[in-house]
This record gives C-alpha cells, structure tokens and sequence, in this order.
C-alpha cells in the first residue's frame, strides 16, 4: 500500500511539473472588418477584444495559459470569412472569435466541423 501512495504522489508531482513546464499560450483568432465599409466599427471590435484578452491574462489567463490574440480581416463579408476561418484553423489556433455578425451561419458551420469554437 506504501509503494501505490508513493506511486501516485510522485504521478501527481510529475503532472503538475510536466502542465507547468508546458504551458503554452491559447491562440485566439480574432475575425473582424478591419477594411470595407464597416472598418471603423471593427476598429472598436478589436479594441475591445484586445482589452478583453489583456484583462484575462491580468487575473492569470485560463488556467495559467496566457491567451493570445492573432486578428484576421473578413472585411465583414461572409466568403472572405470562411477563407480567414479555413487559414485561420490551420495555423493551431485554440479559439475562434468572430466580431461580425453577416458571417456566423457559415463560420459556425466550419466551427462544429472542425470542434473550434
């Protein structure tokens, strides 16, 4: 019994060191109009997602992984959306936030397919 309590104490040491010695950032795409005729308000958008991800990485991030923003330009138009979201999703990103509404219904699409949300 002394060698299975030893056993999974040193386990429980050794997760703990190997998630602190790999802790990697949350990459977060960020989708919005940064161009086109809704630009200005994607200014706001980014604005306020970049306070939002400053705020989170202040209290300790998500599990004491930092989140970083990647920002993308969809122009706010829905095809010009999917093909950020199709490069976006194959560069290891861990999150999708999209700014825009015209394209959710194909972004969600893309979302259940490839299980980032």
């Amino acid at each position: 019994m002394k060698r299975n309590a030893k056993t999974i104490i040193a386990g429980m040491i050794a997760l703990t060191i190997s998630h602190t010695a790999m802790a990697d950032d949350i990459k977060v795409a960020v989708v919005g109009a940064m161009s086109g005729p809704i630009a200005q308000w994607g200014d706001m958008e980014f604005n306020g997602a970049r306070q939002a991800i400053k705020d989170i990485n202040a209290k300790g991030g998500i599990k004491g992984d930092k989140l970083v923003g990647v920002e993308y330009d969809d122009a706010c138009d829905p095809k010009q959306a999917v093909a950020v979201a199709n490069k976006s999703l194959t560069t290891a990103l861990n999150m999708l936030l999209v700014i825009c509404v015209p394209p959710l219904p194909n972004l969600h699409q893309i979302s259940m397919k490839t299980k980032v949300f």
